[in-house]
């Protein structure tokens, strides 16, 4: 499991402190403080957590689409407990299809996710499959927790006896979660470098390449992004945009506008987004 908190602040400005490397415009380095993060959610789950009458077991990979902050997953499931005067008890596969978005310090989650399986409702075999819906599920690793509201539809089928609609109202769902590493907690600092190798003409335009890693809670590469890089030099101002270099990259951009003779930002012109979300400095 990893979770990496990708660190993009991009000349920030003398507030944060954050400055480009001393370099020439057309091959800066970018570093930045603890600022404006981008998460990454990715890896094996394990959660527990009880809803309308149901405890819940639940085990699943997911994977993040850096692109367009989709989160897709597979796994398996028990449950187990009291709905609607029935005692349920059953098992099966989970599929997952999520989609993530900055919400302040913090990101929100929305989407479905698919329940089919097998076991007993009040001791007689049966089958089900159930759709729950999460709306507005905040993921907060600085604090551990996350929260937000939660649904259900489905059908219970008895052979035999024929099909039971089933349903669990919309609850709001406040739990911690779950262990990722040693410690209990989900790793929530990380690293980003961004670098840029291009060219200034005679009439300040600026072309060339660029590389975005995010690197892990480990210090590992997590993903390396090629990127294009575009831009013009004019009048000390230098104005930089870094998109992905393929279509399976394009929306993930790097966006700085800086002063030449001193490396800062001029204030509300960068913007970087990955992972579904964005942010503006």
């Amino acid at each position: 499991m990893k979770i990496t908190n990708l660190i993009i602040c991009v000349f920030i400005g003398n507030a944060l402190g954050c400055r480009v490397m001393a370099q020439t415009p057309e091959s800066p380095k970018f570093d930045g403080p603890e600022n404006a993060p981008i998460y990454v959610i990715e890896g094996d789950f394990a959660q527990n957590y009880s809803v309308g009458g149901l405890t819940y077991d639940i085990d699943w990979s997911m994977s993040a689409n850096p692109n367009l902050g989709t989160l897709i997953g597979t796994g398996l499931f028990d449950i187990n407990g009291y709905n609607s005067g029935y005692s349920v008890s059953f098992s099966g596969a989970v599929s997952i299809a999520f989609t993530v978005k900055q919400a302040g310090s913090v990101v929100r989650v929305n989407g479905k996710m698919g329940m089919a399986g097998a076991g007993y409702v009040s001791g007689v075999s049966c089958t089900a499959n159930l759709i729950y819906n999460f709306t507005n599920i905040d993921v907060d690793p600085l604090t551990s927790t996350m929260g937000g509201y939660v649904s259900a539809k489905g059908k219970v089928t008895i052979p035999g006896y024929g099909s039971q609609s089933i349903s669990v109202p919309t609850t709001y769902l406040s739990q911690q979660l779950p262990d990722v590493n040693s410690d209990g907690q989900w790793d929530s600092t990380g690293e980003w470098t961004a670098e840029i190798d291009a060219t200034v003409d005679a009439k300040g335009k600026i072309v060339g390449t660029g590389e975005l890693t995010v690197w892990d809670e480990f210090g590992d590469p997590y993903d390396v992004i090629p990127q294009q890089v575009s831009g013009k030099l004019k009048n000390g101002v230098v104005s930089l945009a870094a998109t992905g270099n393929s279509k399976p990259t394009s929306k993930i951009k790097v966006n700085l506008t800086y002063l030449e003779s001193n490396e800062e930002t001029v204030a509300n012109k960068s913007s970087v987004s990955a992972y579904g979300q964005n942010r503006k400095f």
